[in-house]
């Protein structure tokens, strides 16, 4: 449970960067101060974010169900997808962490600044659920 916790506090720690990434690419688009070099470094550090955000969410839940039951994943699809048959999340909420995947696997194509954009773009509306499903999924939520 202890190495269960630990995953949740940096989970917390990443959100919550990721919340100031957010906030600070979106005011670096209105604000048109900011030549266009600076601008695309706050997305490119958006996108870092999110990816490590990525990465510690589904290998979080990978840990909380394995705690849970004993058995987890080895993928984050199949970690998702286990998370809603386990009905610890539903079936929106598994269908926004689908597409969560699918913009993970976008940013290795950072290079190209039409996707660059797109996930960039799309990275507030990960946000939400993925606030929704921490909240949801605290360690000590799981029944002893």
């Amino acid at each position: 449970m202890e190495k269960l916790e630990e995953k949740y506090a940096d989970l917390l720690k990443i959100h919550k960067r990721l919340a100031v990434a957010i906030k600070t690419y979106e005011k670096a688009l209105v604000d048109k101060s900011i030549d266009d070099e600076i601008r695309e470094a706050f997305r490119d550090s958006l996108i870092k974010r999110f990816e490590l955000m990525y990465d510690l969410l589904w290998k979080y839940i990978r840990e909380y169900i394995n705690t849970m039951q004993g058995d987890a994943a080895d993928s984050p699809r199949k970690v998702f997808q286990q998370c809603l048959s386990l009905s610890l999340i539903n079936s929106d909420e598994t269908q926004q962490l689908v597409d969560l995947i699918e913009d993970r696997n976008l940013t290795t194509h950072v290079y190209n600044i039409d996707l660059a954009n797109k996930v960039a773009a799309d990275i507030p509306k990960h946000f939400d659920v993925i606030h929704e499903i921490i909240m949801k999924l605290k360690p000590d939520n799981i029944k002893k």
